[in-house]
């Protein structure tokens, strides 16, 4: 759980922007929150996405410090889609994000290197 003033990503947060990466396409730069949390359980290998209310808390937390961008989608593009229920929130990543999501796999990379119990800690990586 995040503390007041903890600027550090949570784990979610890590996935959720990786998982937006893999969908980052020249074609398509735009995703909706369940379909990134679909494609986030794609990767993890696990059956279920993340609960909603986690989801949107996440999102809106990656939002917020600058990682994603969003828009509401018109009635138009709901009805060309063929859709009649609500609109969808797309986000798209920025900058930011990328180098927020590079910035964890390389901290992730160097802690995996540095680790002091690898080897001969049973249950770690690497142990017997």
């Amino acid at each position: 759980m995040r503390r007041k003033g903890d600027t550090a990503l949570v784990p979610n947060e890590i996935k959720l922007l990786l998982a937006a990466m893999s969908m980052t396409t020249s074609d398509e730069s735009e995703f909706h929150g369940y379909a990134l949390a679909k494609e986030m359980a794609r990767l993890e290998g696990t059956p279920n996405p993340l609960a909603q209310s986690t989801l949107y808390r996440a999102l809106r937390r990656l939002e917020e410090r600058g990682a994603l961008e969003s828009r509401w989608e018109s009635m138009e593009e709901v009805i060309a889609d063929g859709r009649d229920g609500p609109a969808r929130r797309y986000y798209t990543m920025t900058a930011t994000g990328v180098a927020l999501a590079t910035k964890a796999v390389r901290d992730a990379e160097r802690a995996k290197l540095n680790n002091p119990w690898q080897g001969w800690v049973p249950g770690l990586v690497g142990g017997p």
